[in-house]
């Protein structure tokens, strides 16, 4: 398959971890001569260049001045930080998307800048972070929300088109009623995963852990995730995390309180057990 349509042949990523390698590697099998440049520090900028999974490789932003579409795929307040020193670099045609797990601080940043922006957030991820656990197809079968501004539709349909030969399928959503969607199917299950190894860990200790059965390792699977990009997370989506952790919280409560009335535990189990359900039947898997 050739260049001819792509929406984009000269992509430049800023960041080339876990999510910035991939969609170098799934553009590349989606359009194979397409041209891509990474920039991130020395080692991983390096091993981008020897392993082949870029063009060319560097430190400096001005790699991107031939880029059509600019990716930010740093932690999002890296990423924020970025954002002013791009237009003195960029092409005055180029696009810049991120892929940061909140939207609300970087559009507006961007919007500061000014820098011709459309937010992105890919819904894919793995447990091990790295360019060198990149893969093609990290994004195939996956949703990909964006948040464009009004006046962004010829751009948008050509990020579209690029999301969509990655594998992924777009959906179109406000900054705002991403980050309310994601403190509640993303970040609190982060944040619920974590606190309950944590509390599992420092509460039984390593012999504990020996008598665990698959239960544990399934239900604390997210507690692996590095916990920079979270401290990022949390900084820019703290008001709707806070509320859903708050409702989390009132739950456990109830069931604290409630743990020898078994109503309280029959409705709340049974309530869960239907939305698991409903879960899979969204997700294809009923």
């Amino acid at each position: 398959m050739t260049n001819a349509d792509a929406p984009f042949r000269r992509i430049g990523i800023v960041g080339f971890g876990l999510i910035g390698g991939s969609i170098a590697l799934a553009a590349r099998r989606r359009w194979p001569k397409i041209k891509i440049v990474a920039v991130d520090h020395g080692a991983v900028a390096r091993h981008a260049a020897e392993a082949g999974l870029t063009d060319r490789a560097g430190e400096h932003l001005e790699l991107l001045n031939d880029a059509d579409l600019v990716v930010l795929a740093a932690p999002v307040l890296a990423s924020i930080k970025f954002l002013p020193l791009l237009p003195p670099v960029l092409r005055a045609d180029a696009l810049v998307t991120d892929v940061a797990s909140t939207k609300r601080a970087i559009v507006a940043a961007a919007e500061a800048a000014p820098v011709p922006f459309i937010g992105g957030h890919p819904i894919a991820g793995a447990v091990h972070s790295g360019c060198r656990y990149a893969r093609a197809d990290l994004f195939d079968g996956h949703s990909w929300i964006l948040t464009p501004r009004a006046d962004h539709a010829p751009q948008l349909e050509r990020l579209e088109w690029f999301v969509r030969g990655l594998g992924s399928t777009p959906h179109v959503m406000t900054p705002d009623l991403h980050d309310r969607y994601l403190a509640i199917i993303s970040h609190l299950p982060q944040f619920a995963s974590s606190a309950l190894m944590h509390v599992v860990g420092k509460t039984g200790g390593d012999m504990a852990l020996e008598l665990a059965g698959p239960g544990l390792a399934d239900s604390t699977r997210l507690a692996s995730s590095p916990p920079g990009i979270w401290r990022d997370i949390a900084a820019t989506n703290e008001d709707a995390l806070r509320g859903a952790l708050d409702e989390l919280i009132r739950a456990l409560e109830h069931l604290r309180d409630g743990l020898s009335d078994g109503a309280v535990i029959e409705s709340t189990f049974a309530s869960a057990r239907r939305w698991r359900e409903a879960l899979l039947r969204a997700r294809g898997e009923q």
